[in-house]
């Protein structure tokens, strides 16, 4: 039989819905009435959680000029809601990193996401967008619906990524032809499960089409975009063959050719402290 999204996602394990410490985090955040101590109090219930957000404050890629040593500091400085992306970035690499699977399969799983992730900050940060945390999270997540599909259904996905590979076809194109979607829509499903925005869910609904997506279209073409510039200079994990470049992602980001050298080359340079302080073991 074959399965449904909806089939997809109940066989996810633990994938299926977000641990407690996040949705706490989350609540508290969106609380309009929430003061910094407050957010603060709520990260520190996770110990292992709030030390990597402190590394992740003194790292360079946020290059403050001063030592970040409370939660409380970190929460004023970088932001409330910048702050919870990444404690969902650190969650989720914990959801991956202790799934099922390959350990080398999972190491080049986080290497493409991340880096991914750091090189649409980097485009976001180009365009002067408001919260590019936002934006380190939906390349972070893009491919979800991938390792979900792996998870719930191995064989498939080795199937047809083995098809891509012998046809030189992208996978997302065997698997729609297949199943009739792709592991995209599987990971925004994933998302709106998670009751996270649209500012999310699309991105990683629409990454290879990103003109399609909605109301985010923007935030789609640069997830496109930063996934494409990432597998070029080899981070592909095991995807086989790459997602055409689409033109009007190129234009709908407004990049050049050089500013996309410099984001892909910044996002590479923080990638191995990246994972180390998030978590992964794939530094």
């Amino acid at each position: 039989m074959t399965p449904t999204i909806a089939s997809i996602l109940t066989s996810a394990g633990e994938l299926s819905a977000l641990p407690d410490s996040w949705q706490r985090i989350d609540a508290v955040v969106s609380h309009s009435a929430s003061s910094t101590a407050q957010i603060a109090e709520a990260i520190a219930l996770d110990p292992g959680l709030s030390a990597r957000l402190l590394r992740m404050a003194n790292s360079p890629m946020f290059g403050l000029n001063q030592r970040v040593e409370r939660l409380s500091q970190a929460v004023h400085l970088i932001g409330t809601r910048q702050l919870r992306e990444l404690a969902l970035a650190a969650t989720v690499i914990d959801l991956i990193s202790g799934g099922p699977g390959r350990r080398e399969r999972i190491e080049a799983f986080l290497r493409h996401s991340t880096a991914t992730g750091l090189c649409a900050r980097a485009i976001a940060s180009h365009r002067r967008e408001a919260n590019i945390e936002r934006f380190f999270v939906a390349g972070l997540l893009h491919d979800i619906g991938l390792f979900t599909f792996e998870i719930a259904e191995p064989s498939l996905a080795a199937e047809l990524l083995a098809t891509a590979r012998a046809r030189g076809e992208p996978l997302e194109r065997v698997e729609t032809a297949r199943l009739g979607f792709d592991h995209a829509a599987i990971g925004g499903a994933l998302l709106q499960r998670w009751n996270l925005p649209a500012s999310l869910s699309e991105p990683v609904a629409w990454h290879h089409q990103p003109v399609a997506a909605p109301t985010c279209r923007v935030e789609a073409a640069v997830v496109h975009i930063a996934s494409t510039a990432i597998e070029l200079l080899g981070y592909g994990g095991e995807h086989g063959v790459s997602t055409p470049l689409e033109p009007q992602a190129w234009e709908l980001v407004g990049l050049d050719a050089q500013a996309l050298i410099s984001t892909a080359s910044e996002a590479e340079s923080m990638l191995s402290q990246t994972l180390s302080v998030l978590g992964g073991k794939a530094a």
